[in-house]
């Protein structure tokens, strides 16, 4: 990464998103020769798929407030298959179309509507940033918060702005699909999770910055 890009300093370097997910949310699908890349939910985007898990949980949910189940394994699936569709239509895929010069974003509840679109000539890097995200755990009477480290991967734009497209713990995923996506949009990657080449770089960036300040 070259410090002397002037966009570094006027970029934010904290966490964008303010939340994580514990598994890879996303997956980076590349078409090149159609000219297109797209950040894929790996929760299957299926209506019918995502009501049909719905309806069985509900199922299963009833059948054991009548006979009164108390199985560990069905409640955990029960929960699933509601939860499952629910946070499925909650996640959007992000396409980006080099024939187009434009970017966008879709969701399942529109998929022919762009909630959120760009030109991809705006992208100046991928930006790779940590953040710890806190949770909680109940043990019997005693409530201990924990947390776990996430990753996010965010578009940055020539004055700096920033776009968080997604936000997961597994690193080594989301830095290939960081590399890739900057690979297609002919952009730099600027990592500066804890054992990347810019790690050290970013630290004597940050104290210049630093310096002018003071």
């Amino acid at each position: 990464m070259e410090n002397d890009d002037p966009v570094i300093t006027r970029t934010n370097w904290t966490p964008l998103a303010l939340r994580g997910h514990s598994w890879p949310t996303h997956r980076l699908v590349i078409d090149e020769a159609g000219g297109w890349a797209e950040l894929r939910p790996n929760v299957p985007l299926n209506r019918p798929l995502l009501i049909l898990s719905e309806v069985s949980g509900l199922v299963l949910l009833i059948w054991q407030f009548i006979t009164d189940g108390q199985g560990s394994a069905v409640a955990l699936l029960t929960m699933l298959l509601i939860a499952t569709p629910v946070f499925g239509f909650t996640l959007r895929t992000v396409v980006f179309d080099s024939r187009s010069g434009w970017f966008w974003e879709q969701r399942l509840v529109a998929p022919s509507k762009r909630l959120m679109e760009g030109r991809l000539s705006s992208i100046h890097a991928v930006q790779v940033i940590p953040e710890r995200v806190f949770t909680g755990e109940t043990y019997g009477m005693t409530y201990r918060r924990t947390f776990f480290m996430s990753y996010e991967l965010n578009l940055v734009n020539h004055l700096g702005g920033r776009l968080n497209l997604i936000d997961h713990a597994i690193l080594i995923w989301l830095r290939q699909d960081a590399h890739r996506l900057a690979q297609f949009l002919d952009v730099p990657v600027w990592d500066i999770t804890w054992d990347s080449d810019n790690a050290q770089s970013m630290n004597e960036l940050k104290m210049q910055v630093l310096d002018n300040i003071r």
